[in-house]
């Protein structure tokens, strides 16, 4: 016969062993709420103390699993949770991203490592949060497959999750304050990446030798057959976003019927995403969820875009062999490798929109007219997606009456 499983609330056999001369360690296991069963183990100067000080904790855990409630003497890691579920709740009513949801899950897990065993009542403390989020950002930075600019982005990511578990801990009573939003704020300092974009001379340089040898690498294939085509369909992909702005997520989740070729434009209002236990899902609306745009696209994309609409009908502008959607971290590993096989090593996808938006500055645009093709805020643009002017005929002709000539 089976052996029964541990009821919820309760705990199973107590161990106790003596570790060390005069020091005793009980342990047991205890069933969540949840259903997870957790080590807990106590130590004392005897058998007898350590035992009872087991039960104690035991008795701390019980409460826990028989309610809800939350107050001062719930652990942290209780609160976590609580709030992961409601998050999931919003997930899916709608009202949250599925992949926000996935990365939280991951700044969760780092906080409940370091702060999860703490009672709420302990982590009050806005030094303790600061510490938390300063440790997160190192071992971030630390990684050996960290990108640069890492550090950062997941101390702000966990910040952001750290305050959400204490703004719920503030409702039901368990915390005074929010102690994250006191915590020292995140600053990206240094490791803040440059706006880079392919410079005049490169752009057409670029493209002809992606188009050259991605040819050369579908023709070159010992696979053949149909499973080629997405070395073949790269260079149309990367030609669609400098001629748009758009994003490889928001470009391969364009259909067909989306491209109006009179007008010469291409809808854009969904993006593809990749979700960790789902898969691949096409959402409505464009990354951050950025309302649709509709970009004219310039004269020399237009044949691109005509023979695309014309195979793809209804489906995907850029589908898979089997006219599935192009997953786009696949997408951004071919690009990478034929970056690589090319010479230019150091382009990333990303630079492609940077590439539209700096250009359309530098021809004499404005914020305002890049922010319009790229759907953003004249802001941003100018932070994140135009690469600044190194030189500036204008102003040498202002600067000649410098010294009074």
């Amino acid at each position: 016969m089976a052996r029964p499983r541990t009821e919820i609330g309760t705990f199973g056999n107590i161990n106790v062993r003596e570790v060390s001369p005069g020091v005793w360690e009980a342990r047991a296991r205890f069933r969540m709420r949840n259903g997870r069963l957790k080590p807990v183990k106590r130590r004392g100067a005897s058998r007898t103390a350590a035992e009872r000080k087991l039960k104690a904790a035991m008795a701390k855990l019980a409460n826990e699993a028989a309610s809800k409630t939350i107050n001062v003497e719930t652990r942290f890691a209780v609160v976590i949770d609580l709030w992961l579920a409601e998050f999931r709740r919003k997930v899916e009513r709608g009202e949250r991203a599925a992949k926000s949801l996935y990365d939280y899950e991951d700044s969760a897990d780092q906080i409940r490592r370091r702060m999860g065993e703490l009672t709420c009542g302990e982590a009050d403390n806005a030094g303790l949060c600061d510490e938390t989020l300063k440790a997160i950002r190192d071992d971030a930075a630390k990684s050996k497959r960290s990108k640069r600019g890492a550090g950062y982005a997941a101390a702000k990511r966990a910040k952001t999750v750290l305050t959400g578990i204490c703004g719920l801990a503030v409702r039901h009573g368990a915390m005074t304050s929010n102690p994250a939003k006191s915590a020292e704020a995140i600053e990206q300092s240094g490791d803040r990446e440059d706006v880079r974009a392919l410079e005049p001379d490169e752009r057409l340089d670029f493209l002809t030798k992606l188009r050259a040898w991605c040819t050369t690498k579908a023709d070159g294939s010992a696979r053949g057959g149909v499973r080629v085509q997405a070395w073949r369909d790269l260079p149309d992909a990367v030609e669609a976003m400098l001629a748009t702005g758009g994003r490889p997520g928001e470009i391969l989740a364009a259909v067909g019927t989306g491209v109006d070729p009179q007008a010469r434009t291409v809808l854009l209002d969904h993006h593809l995403v990749r979700i960790e236990r789902v898969g691949l899902v096409r959402k409505f609306r464009r990354k951050g969820g950025g309302e649709a745009v509709e970009p004219m696209y310039p004269s020399w994309a237009a044949p691109m875009f005509a023979r695309r609409k014309l195979a793809a009908g209804e489906g995907p502008l850029f589908p898979t062999w089997n006219g599935e959607w192009t997953d786009p971290s696949n997408f951004q590993k071919r690009f990478r490798q034929a970056c690589d096989g090319i010479g230019y090593e150091w382009v990333a996808a990303r630079m492609l929109r940077h590439t539209v938006g700096t250009h359309i500055v530098d021809v004499g645009g404005t914020n305002e007219d890049a922010a319009d093709q790229l759907g953003n805020t004249p802001e941003i643009v100018e932070r994140n997606y135009r690469r600044k002017r190194r030189t500036s005929p204008e102003n040498a002709a202002k600067l000649e009456s410098l010294l009074g000539g």
